[in-house]
C-alpha cells in the first residue's frame, strides 16, 4: 500500500528514468509498493532485461521477490538451453531461487517424454513434489526389479502440465488402479485426469454400467468433468434409456447438467420434434433453444429439413451471429422486455 511507503521514496521511484522505456511500464502497479526505492532500482537496472527471452518475466510478480533473488535466478546457466525458455514467465517469481535450480538441475529433463511438462504451471509445484512425481515406480514381478509407469506408453499421455494440479500421492494412486489393464478404460488416460481425485476415479471406473456394450463409447476424457454421483444420475435418466433417445448416450451429456438434458427433451417433445433431436441441441440451456424455436416460428423458419433437424438449432451462439445473422444476446434482451411489461 503506498501509505506505507516512505514520501520521499515514493516520488523518487516515480521519478526514475527507466519509466520511459515500455518494456518496464507493465511493472507500474500498486505492488511496486512492496518494495523500496534501492530494490527497486536495484531491479531495473539489471541488464538481462535487454534480451528479449527474459521480458516476459517484467510483470507486477517481480515485485515479490528480492534484487539478489531476481538476479541469481537470471544468472542461471539453463536458461540458454530451448528446452527451458518456455518457463521464463512471471510464475517463476512464486518460486525462490533454491526451488528453481533444484527443479531446473533435475535429470529427468533429459528424457524427451518429460519435455512436455516443461511449461510454467511447474512453479505452482515444488522441487520435492515433482522429482517424487518423475520417479514413480513399481515392483514387477516378471523383471525382478523396480519399474517406471511412465516407461508404459499407456501412460505416456498423462505427462502434460496438468499432471501438477496433483501430488505425487494422488498420482501414485491413479496410475496404479488395476482397472487400467482392462483395454476398455485405456481411453480415459488423458491430461484431464488430474482434475479428478483417486477416491472420484476409482468410484466412476466401478460403475456397473461399463460392463454393458450401449455404455462404453462414453468412456472418454469428458468423463473426468463429472463427478461419480452426476455420472451415476445421468446414467439413470429415464428418458435417456428410451430408444428413440439411444443416441444422445454420448460422451457430450457429462458436459451438461440432468436439468437441462430433461427439460430440452420434455421442450423438444412438446414441439414434436423428438425424432431430430441432438447432442449438440440438448447441450445448450433449455430457455435459449425455447427462444431459437419461437424465433424461427416467427420468421416462418421450418424446424426439421429433409427429416434432419434444422442446423440452425444445433449452430453455436457465434455461428448463429455468423451464419444465420441470429444474435441470441438480443433475443435474451426482447425476452426480458416482454417479462418486465407483463409485470
Amino acid at each position: 500500500c503506498i501509505w506505507n511507503s516512505n514520501p520521499t521514496d515514493v516520488e523518487s521511484i516515480l521519478e526514475l528514468p527507466y519509466w520511459n522505456d515500455p518494456k518496464f511500464q507493465p511493472l507500474l502497479t500498486s505492488c511496486i509498493w512492496n518494495s523500496n526505492l534501492e530494490d527497486v532500482g536495484s531491479i531495473l537496472e539489471l541488464p538481462y532485461w535487454n534480451d528479449p527471452k527474459f521480458q516476459p518475466l517484467l510483470t507486477c510478480n517481480i515485485w515479490h521477490s528480492s534484487p539478489t533473488d531476481i538476479k541469481s535466478i537470471l544468472e542461471l546457466p539453463y536458461w540458454n538451453d530451448p528446452r527451458f525458455q518456455p518457463l521464463l514467465t512471471s510464475c517463476i517469481w512464486n518460486s525462490n531461487l533454491e526451488d528453481v535450480e533444484s527443479i531446473l538441475e533435475l535429470p529427468y529433463w533429459n528424457d524427451p517424454k518429460f519435455q512436455p511438462l516443461l511449461t510454467s504451471t511447474i512453479w505452482h509445484s515444488n522441487p520435492i513434489k515433482i522429482k517424487s512425481i518423475l520417479e514413480l515406480s513399481y515392483w514387477d514381478e516378471e523383471k525382478s526389479q523396480f519399474v517406471s509407469y511412465w516407461d508404459n506408453p499407456k501412460f505416456q499421455p498423462l505427462l502434460t502440465p496438468t499432471i501438477w494440479n496433483s501430488n505425487p500421492t494422488d498420482v501414485k494412486s491413479i496410475l496404479e488402479l488395476p482397472c487400467w489393464n482392462d483395454p476398455k478404460f485405456q481411453s480415459l488416460l488423458t491430461p484431464a485426469i488430474w482434475h479428478r481425485n483417486p477416491i472420484e476415479i476409482k468410484s466412476i471406473l466401478e460403475l456397473p454400467y461399463w460392463k454393458e456394450e450401449k455404455y462404453q463409447n462414453l468412456l472418454t476424457s469428458s468423463l473426468w468433468l463429472s463427478n461419480s454421483e452426476s455420472v451415476k444420475r445421468k446414467l439413470e435418466m429415464e428418458c435417456l434409456k428410451k430408444d428413440k433417445y439411444k443416441h444422445l448416450l454420448a460422451p457430450t451429456i457429462f458436459s451438461s447438467s440432468e436439468k437441462n438434458i430433461q427439460e430440452n427433451i420434455e421442450l423438444f417433445e412438446e414441439y414434436k420434434m423428438e425424432k431430430v433431436i441432438t447432442t449438440s441441441t440438448i447441450r445448450k440451456k433449455p430457455k435459449d433453444n425455447q427462444l431459437l424455436l419461437e424465433y424461427m416460428k416467427e420468421k416462418g423458419i421450418d424446424y426439421i429439413i429433409e427429416g434432419k433437424i434444422n442446423p440452425i438449432l444445433n449452430a453455436t451462439k457465434d455461428q448463429l451471429k455468423k451464419k444465420y445473422h441470429i444474435d441470441m444476446d438480443e433475443l435474451r434482451k426482447q425476452d426480458k422486455a416482454k417479462v418486465f411489461r407483463k409485470k
